[in-house]
Parts: structure tokens; sequence; C-alpha cells
């Protein structure tokens, strides 16, 4: 396979595109000040003076709000026999235990999260048959690794990891890996925050690594996952979108709302002027004329001193209070974050605005967040095929690994994933009722859409302790 992208050139254009486009979208997730100053146009809020700066998490909501919509109900995975056309439930249980051996849900938690601000995320699986009972799956950051795709197939990945950053000298020693059909190509490489530096061969047996590492039947153990597609500034085919995708000014504005607002409220405190006189001299200062120093206790912080005495000067206390602009911020911020909100492919209602108290049906629900449900819709379709594909290899692999031998060369994983619209118990029996009256969905269908969380084997086993309930007898 011909190379397109040797290590250097693959770090060099991972370091472009996050200069280009991953930073200013990771830093608005991250929160960091010192992030979100170096990645803000300028002129902008963080790019301007200031002692206090207030960050609003909204980018950090929506991406775990996306996630949540994603993966909050655990997909339904199933191995599939293609040549026969139905489920193959002798390798159901080992799949089972290497998702939950994996804690893949929560994995995928991450992953979407990470995915929805970055625009992509990777899969990638290990393995150590010495040291493990099955394969490793490990999720990696759209900023650390590299796809490359030939023909609208992704050939293969370079991932970079940091091994160690030395902070004395700026030293980053790091692991490349790059992944293809076949094969895992690993090296070590020490350089520093930007340079990907020098190879170095003899850190490979210290970190008990292999140069070269073939995978069975040619399989390729990673995949690359976009949030969504098309990129609207990123030019390249093989770049996913973050949902905050030109939104990094409206964000910034949010960020200088919140903190004039909070700027007002320390402004209007409560103070009482009073004539310097009325304070206490610092005792240094008793015995000297014409210039004081004055105590002030940091806890009485409604004293100001001023220094009014004088002749014709009424000595006495004046309170001193400003007002809140509380609803100029309030109106200005709640709108600016609904801008954000809806930009970013979502209904407000999904993030609590919008909503007059009142209880809502799941019917109303639904209508009521369409964009947020259109926008999952969205994602599953991007999430669904590298899914199943990942995780047919790594089947694959495991039946090589660990001689898993019910498991058919064309036996796939397929993945179901749930709808984030829970429906209403009611509503969810008034639909059983009507497809059984028309006679319309199998025992197994209705039973499956009332418990959308159970797996396969328990849907036929409620079937069954049906049809025996019914019938008296067990079905054929």
């Amino acid at each position: 396979m011909m190379e397109f992208y040797t290590p250097e050139e693959a770090w060099e254009e991972l370091l472009a595109r996050r200069r280009a486009y991953y930073d200013q979208y990771m830093a608005a997730f991250s929160g960091d000040h010192g992030h979100l100053s170096r990645t803000a146009a300028r002129g902008s809020f963080w790019k301007r003076g200031g002692k206090v700066k207030l960050h609003v998490p909204a980018a950090a909501d929506i991406a775990g709000t996306a996630a949540n919509m994603l993966f909050g109900e655990e997909p339904r995975y199933a191995i599939y026999d293609e040549s026969l056309g139905n489920t193959e439930e002798g390798s159901q249980g080992r799949l089972e235990a290497i998702i939950a051996g994996n804690g893949l849900n929560r994995k995928l938690l991450e992953a979407a999260e990470g995915g929805a601000a970055a625009g992509d995320v990777f899969l990638k699986c290990r393995y150590d048959r010495d040291n493990a009972d099955m394969p490793v799956i490990d999720v990696v950051r759209g900023p650390d690794a590299l796809p490359e795709y030939r023909m609208n197939r992704l050939t293969r990945i370079h991932f970079f990891t940091v091994l160690k950053a030395e902070r004395k000298n700026g030293r980053v020693w790091r692991v490349y890996e790059r992944y293809e059909p076949g094969r895992i190509l690993t090296a070590v490489y020490c350089g520093d925050s930007t340079a990907l530096g020098t190879e170095k061969p003899e850190m490979l047996e210290e970190l008990a690594l292999e140069e070269e590492t073939a995978t069975p039947e040619g399989l390729l153990l990673a995949a690359h996952i976009a949030n969504l597609k098309p990129s609207r500034i990123w030019e390249t085919d093989d770049k996913g979108r973050s949902d905050f995708e030109g939104l990094r000014d409206l964000m910034d504005s949010l960020d200088e709302i919140y903190t004039s607002w909070l700027r007002d409220i320390r402004l209007a405190k409560s103070r009482l002027i009073v004539p310097a006189e009325f304070l206490r001299r610092n005792p240094s200062d008793l015995f000297r004329e014409g210039s004081y120093t004055y105590d002030f206790d940091e806890d009485v912080e409604t004293l100001v001193a001023l220094d009014i005495g004088g002749d014709g000067v009424e000595m006495k206390i004046t309170p001193s209070q400003f007002g809140i602009r509380a609803a100029e911020h309030a109106q200005t911020y709640e709108t600016t974050l609904r801008a954000i909100v809806s930009m970013a492919g979502y209904s407000p209602q999904t993030f609590g605005l919008d909503i007059q108290g009142s209880a809502q049906s799941g019917t109303a629900r639904r209508i009521m967040e369409r964009k947020s449900l259109s926008t999952n819709a969205k994602k599953q379709s991007y999430w669904k095929a590298p899914l199943e594909a990942f995780l047919t290899a790594v089947m694959h692999l495991d039946k090589a690994l660990y001689g898993n031998d019910n498991l058919h060369a064309d036996d796939s994983v397929r993945v179901e994933m749930r709808d984030p619209a829970m429906n209403d118990l009611a509503e969810t029996a008034g639909a059983v009722s009507l497809l059984r009256s028309a006679q319309a969905a199998s025992t197994e269908t209705l039973v499956r859409m009332l418990h959308s969380d159970w797996t396969e084997r328990q849907v036929q086993e409620e079937a069954q302790r049906i049809f025996q309930q019914n019938s008296g007898k067990e079905r054929p």
C-alpha cells in the first residue's frame, strides 16, 4: 500500500489542523483561561485586557448533552450472520462480555462528548495475549490522530500519544502508532511541544512495544468517527464538524456578558462614604501631621475613606448603592445563549430554555425538541457504520487470539442506536395495543417496544412466556 504521510508529515499536518481548527473549540470546551486567550480572535473579549474574566461552560454543556442524547440509553448489540441473514446466538454472550469488560458504553459517552467538541473522535483496539483475556478498546481525541482516506475508504490512522513531558528541559516523549489493515506500526519519538523530534528505537524494548504487529485476517483495528459533516470552514473530506463550528465569537460574547453582569454586582455592593476622620488611623501615623494612613479591616467592606473634611463641609455618613442592570443582562445573556444552542443544532428546550414550567407529554416534548432529535439522528448515522465495522473487527480479533469458535467468517456486529426521546408508558402501551389488534407486529416486536433496554435473549424469553401463557404450549 502506497504511503501518503510519513510520521513527520502526519505530525505536521495534525499540528496545522490543531492551529486552524481544533484549538479554538477545545479551548471553549475546557474553559482554560490561558487557552481561551491564546486562541481568541483579535479584539475579542479574551484578547482584551481586564483583571476579572469569567467563562460560561456553554460549550461543555452542549457537548455533554449531545453525548447523553447519543449514548444515554445504551445501544443494542447483536451478532449477525450475513450469509444466513439472521442473528447468531452462539457468540452473543462473548460480545456482551467484551462490551461489559471494556465498559464500552462509558467509553462511548466519553467519545461522543469529545467528538461533539472537536468534530472527530477515534476508537482503537489493542491486545496483550499474555496479560489480558479480551481485546482492549481505547478512545482517542480528534486532535491526537490523523486519518487517511482513499476513494472515501479509511485506509490508515496515525496516532500520537504523549508518553512523558519533561517540564525542566521541555522535552516531550511520544508514542507513534500507525494502524492499517493487517498491521500496526509503532515508534517512539523525543521532541518538544511542537516538534515530533527524533525517533528512539531503543525505547521500544524498554516499553515492551513491538515495532510491527500483524493483525489477524488483515483487520483494521481502529475507527474514525466524524461528529457531523461537512465542515463549513475545513475543506478536506476526512474532517468532521464540531458542534461549536463558527460559534467561538458568540461564546466569547457570552463570557463578556456574564463578566459584565458580575461586575455590576460587585460595583453595586452597598457602601458608606464617610469622612476620613471617622476611620481609625494607623498607629504609626498618630504623631504625623498632614498625611495619614488608615487601618482597613477587609471584613468591613462597607466603609470607604474619603478626605472630605474641612471648613464648610458637613461631616456625615452618606450611603452609596448603585443599581444592578439585572434584567438587561439576563435578557442579553438568554438571547445569546439561545442563539448558540440553536446554531449548534439543538432546540432551546433541550437546555431548559423557553420552558414555562408546565409538564410535557412525550409527544409534546418531541415536537418542542424536534431540532435536537434531528441533529441526534444525523449523528447516529455517522456513528453506526464505523462502530459496527470496528466491533466486528474486535470480535474477529478475539476469535483469532482467544479461540471463539462460535464466531463464523460472515458474522458481523449490528448496532441499534436508541431514540433519546423516551415515550410515556401509556403512549407506548397504546401503540402496542393498536399493533396487536391490527395483527401488524409479532409478540417479539411488541415486547421489544415495551422493553427497549432488554437484550435479544430477554426479549425472546419473554415472548416465549407470553406464548405459553396464552396457548398453554411452547412455540414451535
